[in-house]
């Protein structure tokens, strides 16, 4: 034991107690900010290591996507961008009509093929030639015109393919979608103002068009808030704790109950039906809900597939057929998926696809 009084040994500096008390919460700090950015990678969330983690709660598509405004579906993919800086870290290139390219000279052919629908078509991850329209195109050796955008409900896709049609030379329209495309048929916001349809007397009613350009550059000037922006584990805690203050105004805006975006998905199948009919064009409707669906979405899909028979409309369940090949082979989630489609589960869907339209 020592002899030394406790009075004559050396006190630690203000400074030293300081260090030795933040020691411990910069430690647990750095642990969870790695836990903040692994819980985000692994839901297929980014930015991993650089950007701003609020800049995409306040708007994901105009500050996370390649995205252009456009006053009737509210934003359509940027024309003219080719990069690999984005957030999938893989080659995205937009042609001059906003539509992505499929990494290849397209075949010869007066007429081919238009894919519609959200990420799983646009092919969020995944490099041009490996969306499944691309590789759909090879596997029919005929254009096929990749007219995805990310982030899209079903009435923006509806809206979009009706304005698609009028200038593509199209004998074939894939018309892809997820229950959740259904869903955001309820909202009139969604990360950003977007086109909605309501319901008046049971007709479709188009609402908040023109829409208008969101412009929130004003939440920039917060600098303590955009400082701590960059920090995965500060986005979470704030946006669970206290979003409006976090980024202002709520990103996800309601104006029908659920259920409601199954019914002006039926009307606007529907009218699509009607159109493309009186084209001579074929029309096949592709669920593509295949990773993990939750219940409600398993159900909406059901329901809109039922519904889409009712109207004459061809259908592809892959949501199904992916349930069935995965009791057999559980490794298919891990090879296809990683959020969305890896280049594996494009090829998988573009052969389904191709087997049904060679019919």
């Amino acid at each position: 034991m020592s002899n030394t009084p406790a009075s004559a040994r050396p006190r630690l500096s203000r400074r030293r107690k300081l260090l030795f008390a933040l020691l411990p919460l910069a430690l647990l700090f750095t642990l969870g900010e790695g836990f903040a950015r692994s819980f985000r990678q692994r839901n297929s969330h980014s930015p991993f290591m650089t950007g701003s983690f609020r800049d995409q709660r306040i708007d994901l598509i105009r500050r996370g996507y390649p995205a252009a405004h456009d006053p009737q579906l509210g934003y359509v993919p940027r024309p003219g961008f080719a990069s690999a800086d984005n957030r999938w870290a893989a080659m995205v290139t937009i042609d001059n009509t906003g539509l992505r390219t499929n990494g290849s000279a397209r075949p010869a052919g007066q007429r081919g093929v238009l894919a519609v629908g959200d990420s799983f078509t646009f092919g969020d991850q995944v490099a041009d030639a490996q969306t499944w329209p691309a590789q759909l195109e090879q596997a029919l050796q005929k254009p096929v015109w990749n007219g995805g955008v990310f982030g899209y409900s079903f009435a923006q896709t509806v809206l979009r393919a009706e304005q698609l049609l009028e200038r593509l030379p199209v004998d074939t329209l894939v018309l892809s979608f997820i229950p959740d495309d259904l869903k955001r048929c309820e909202m009139s916001k969604r990360f950003t103002e977007v086109p909605w349809f309501d319901l008046v007397d049971g007709a479709l009613v188009l609402k908040n068009v023109p829409v208008p350009d969101s412009d929130r550059s004003a939440l920039d000037h917060q600098y303590v808030r955009k400082l701590l922006g960059y920090s995965a584990l500060c986005d979470l805690v704030f946006w669970n704790a206290v979003p409006t203050w976090w980024v202002g105004d709520p990103r996800e805006v309601y104006v029908h109950a659920r259920g409601v975006g199954v019914e002006i998905g039926v009307k606007l199948l529907a009218r699509l039906a009607a159109n493309v009919r009186g084209r001579g064009i074929r029309l096949l409707l592709v669920l593509q809900d295949i990773a993990e669906p939750a219940p409600w979405a398993v159900a909406d899909g059901a329901t809109f597939l039922a519904r889409a028979e009712q109207l004459g409309v061809q259908r592809l369940d892959l949501q199904s057929r992916f349930v069935q090949l995965a009791t057999q082979d559980p490794s298919l989630k891990q090879r296809y998926f990683a959020g969305h489609m890896k280049a594996a589960g494009n090829a998988w869907v573009a052969q389904q696809i191709a087997a049904v339209l060679r019919e």
